[in-house]
């Protein structure tokens, strides 16, 4: 039962993206598919050469060439996102997407951005996947298979998924947001995402059959960010933020991300009883102690982040496995190998 799914904590940039491209390549995985929404949030890291990936589409798993690449029959697609995904990293040959995914359209984008809740007390990316979704729900939106840009791409992906996962090959299922963002589970509805961020609704975005599931990767940041309306513990200025050299930028809207000073207790232990981790990755941990950049040998984890490890280990009842060091694929300790 190889699959992993990689999940959010609390409100998303995290890192999922980085772990999914790291499990990728240790694990060899054979498919990697999305979950989510759709195209509202993205997911960036930098290549060995400093090229620096954004994508908002596809499964960050195509850095290693043998990983076949999926959108799964719940995820929202919008044409033009995905085809230049494609183009961009040469996945033409490598990429399926579930001929059942509802699409985005212009009119989709325009009714978001011209929405004057969803932009001032939701915070919405504006990339349309609110009325998307709505009309998805209502049965009038179209389909991948419906649009001849989509059409060769278009296959069963929940069948191609359950298949590899039974032959025993490793699949990877890469959650977007995060699940403090759920619409059904966070305490800060209405400024929440479209659908739920658990490993509960990845699964079901993909239509994998739950016996199939063998480890859920909760990614943990570990000075969590926020973009958008609603709460943040802990959070600092963005002022703060700036003079410490730990400033984020949302890789979608490019709006700055809020930044806490550390993690909230309540709400980890919340996230972890709601996706039942079996293993940990705590990210970001140079914005939380400096002395951690760019490290990649276990003897050099730094005492401050070997405390942040027992620490989160104790509220989740999950080991930390993987640990983000820096902006490079490469800046990751793997206590898993």
């Amino acid at each position: 039962m190889p699959v992993t799914v990689i999940v959010d904590a609390f409100w998303g940039d995290s890192g999922k993206g980085k772990a999914c491209a790291h499990l990728a390549t240790t694990l060899d995985a054979s498919l990697a598919v999305r979950a989510g929404v759709g195209t509202n949030a993205g997911a960036s890291f930098t290549l060995p050469d400093g090229t620096h990936v954004k994508q908002r589409q596809l499964p960050t798993a195509w850095v290693n060439p043998k990983t076949q690449l999926a959108v799964g029959p719940g995820v929202l697609v919008h044409p033009d996102t995905l085809l230049s995904e494609m183009e961009r990293y040469g996945l033409q040959d490598r990429t399926t997407i579930d001929h059942r995914c509802g699409v985005i359209t212009a009119e989709d984008i325009e009714a978001d951005q011209q929405d004057q809740f969803l932009r001032d007390v939701v915070g919405t990316s504006g990339s349309g996947v609110g009325p998307a979704r709505a009309r998805y729900v209502n049965r009038t939106a179209s389909q991948a298979r419906d649009h001849a840009s989509l059409a060769h791409l278009s296959t069963d992906v929940a069948v191609e998924a359950n298949r590899r996962a039974a032959a025993g090959e490793e699949v990877l299922i890469e959650g977007a947001q995060g699940t403090q963002l759920s619409v059904s589970f966070s305490y800060e509805y209405p400024c929440t995402t479209v659908k739920n961020c658990t490993t509960a609704a990845a699964i079901d975005d993909v239509g994998l059959n739950w016996r199939h599931l063998s480890d859920v990767l909760l990614v943990v940041k570990a000075m969590p960010t926020r973009v958008g309306q609603g709460p943040l513990p802990h959070e600092m200025t963005h002022a703060e933020a700036e003079a410490r050299g730990i400033a984020e930028y949302g890789v979608n809207t490019g709006r700055p991300r809020r930044k806490a000073h550390r993690i909230d207790d309540d709400l980890l232990a919340y996230a972890a009883m709601l996706n039942g981790p079996t293993k940990i990755a705590l990210t970001f941990t140079d914005h939380y102690d400096p002395a951690m950049r760019g490290r990649t040998d276990p003897a050099h984890i730094t005492p401050r982040v070997r405390d942040l490890i027992t620490h989160v280990e104790e509220v989740t009842g999950a080991p930390v496995t993987m640990i983000d060091t820096g902006p490079l694929l490469s800046h990751i300790i793997d206590l898993d190998r």
